[in-house]
């Protein structure tokens, strides 16, 4: 069967990342976040797709035309749309004119489809919602895909039979992450993806949920539910990634690389034996943190960790369900500090419980702890998590109708103690915080903190050589590639992480 897999991009996002990305002189700061990557889900689906002997097309909205995203629904039998909440709009819309000017079956997955499938389904713009991962579900329901009376034999789909929703009972989520087919990056241009970004690199996942239960975020997809690859499969891919694209860096996009401390471990000295050469990037709780898995981590390659802090206040802390207080960010910064690890805070304002005090508390947090970059936004309620149903009442209309995002200036909501514009003041103010932490004296703090652990720890320093000799190769790799732009001496590697601020 043929089949066309795309992910829909709102258009008013696409074109001003479009924008800042075509121009070189601009800071591009928490636009760094627009990085555009190749949809790993429909990869991945598509990987499962061809294991089964269909024929698949992707297409991404981020970079493709709309002309031909077009041909692609016209040579497919059906058509897959992913959409997440921000470009749900778009999603309807590509749903409705494959429908219309097709005629050909539209399924569609992903977040919003998964929490709100009457979305698309009462518009017309799709004959099935998938409620969470499709590895196996998109294959069942293709089988049946032209038979709409054997649909509610399929684990997890919703559809409208004779006008009413129905909905299967939820698939369990697949175990086996080993068994999951190696993404089909070879259906995109990667090179392309690569020329499009900051810094350049490729994705990958090696996991899968994450067992916390914080109020805003969406666990509808994987319900708290962590499963991970294997070491040597891990490390497997990574190394497949570098011999096939010989990217820079790579971006592990796990929710929650760190949470299993031994395999970890075994992943770092993997690829450390087989004597594999980049640097990458992960995403964290600086809670999961211990000494060695840090120190394991930076001889691998490892260069950055993002961690959610969301917030330096214990009162918010709790409300949010962090699972997390002050004194363990303080202990976990310090163990990164001690390491030489970069580690940027995700920070997250506007909860509904928010005070300027609790403000106040982050950047006492900020000040102390001394992260390298901060990355600062402002709360947007996903159906699907438990503060969008806290702020349901203070919407100002439904989300997926909003031109919003994730990580810039959109009001979606009331807020009970500031106004949108006293929140990004706020936000504004906390940048003005990290500003403050690169000057000369929190420089020299940080050298002689790590000075002092050289001294407690002696093997700190055979790792900084081993570091060194690792970082040699590396470079020599990177500067015989095309990409060796990326590692110039002369770009501002800060100024693109972080807004351009000043704290005057």
């Amino acid at each position: 069967m043929k089949v066309a897999l795309i992910y829909a991009k709102a258009q008013n996002l696409k074109q001003k990342a479009a924008e800042v990305f075509a121009d070189d002189d601009l800071t591009k700061g928490e636009l760094a976040r627009d990085e555009i990557y190749p949809p790993l889900g429909i990869t991945i689906l598509a990987a499962w797709l061809e294991q089964n002997g269909h024929e698949v097309r992707l297409k991404d909205d981020s970079i493709d035309e709309l002309d031909v995203i077009r041909k692609d629904m016209e040579w497919a039998d059906v058509v897959g749309i992913s959409s997440l909440t921000p470009n749900a709009r778009r999603a309807r819309e590509l749903g409705q004119l494959c429908k219309a000017e097709y005629g050909k079956t539209v399924i569609m997955g992903g977040p919003h489809p998964t929490t709100n499938p009457e979305f698309f389904l009462d518009s017309g713009a799709a004959d099935v919602c998938c409620a969470g991962e499709g590895d196996e579900t998109l294959l069942e329901w293709l089988a049946v895909h032209d038979q709409p009376e054997k649909w509610d034999t399929v684990q997890g789909i919703t559809f409208l039979r004779d006008g009413e929703q129905v909905s299967t009972p939820r698939r369990p989520l697949f175990k086996d992450m080993d068994a999951i087919p190696r993404p089909a990056y070879h259906l995109w241009d990667i090179p392309r993806y690569m020329r499009l970004m900051i810094n350049p690199g490729v994705t990958c996942i090696t996991s899968r949920g994450c067992p916390y239960a914080c109020t805003f975020c969406d666990a509808e997809m994987t319900p708290r539910q962590y499963r991970a690859m294997s070491p040597e499969a891990t490390v497997d891919l990574l190394e497949f990634l570098l011999k096939t694209y010989n990217p820079p860096q790579l971006t592990l996009f796990d929710d929650l690389f760190t949470i299993q401390r031994k395999r970890v471990i075994a992943i770092c000295k993997e690829i450390v034996k087989r004597g594999l050469f980049f640097e990458w990037i992960c995403e964290s709780r600086v809670d999961t943190m211990d000494f060695e898995m840090l120190r394991w981590l930076r001889k691998a390659g490892c260069v950055k960790i993002y961690y959610g802090l969301e917030s330096g206040s214990p009162n918010m802390l709790v409300t949010m369900k962090k699972g997390v207080t002050p004194e363990k960010v303080r202990a976990g910064s310090k163990l990164n500090r001690q390491v030489g690890m970069y580690f940027k805070f995700f920070i997250l304002y506007g909860f509904p419980e928010d005070t300027r005090q609790d403000h106040e508390y982050t950047e006492k947090l900020i000040e102390e702890t001394r992260p390298d970059a901060i990355c600062v936004s402002v709360l947007q309620p996903i159906p699907g998590t438990e503060v969008y149903e806290q702020l349901k009442p203070m919407l100002t209309k439904d989300v997926a109708e909003m031109d919003f995002h994730y990580w810039h200036s959109t009001e979606s909501f009331k807020h009970p103690t500031f106004t949108h514009e006293e929140l990004h003041q706020e936000r504004e103010r906390l940048l003005k915080v990290h500003a403050r932490t690169l000057n000369l004296k929190n420089k020299l703090l940080r050298k002689f903190e790590r000075l002092a652990a050289m001294i407690r720890h002696p093997e700190l320093i055979g790792d900084l050589f081993e570091v060194r000799r690792r970082r040699k190769d590396f470079l020599k790799r990177v500067a015989s590639s095309e990409w060796s732009y990326s590692y110039d001496q002369q770009r501002d590697r800060v100024a693109l992480q972080v807004p351009n601020v000043r704290a005057d």
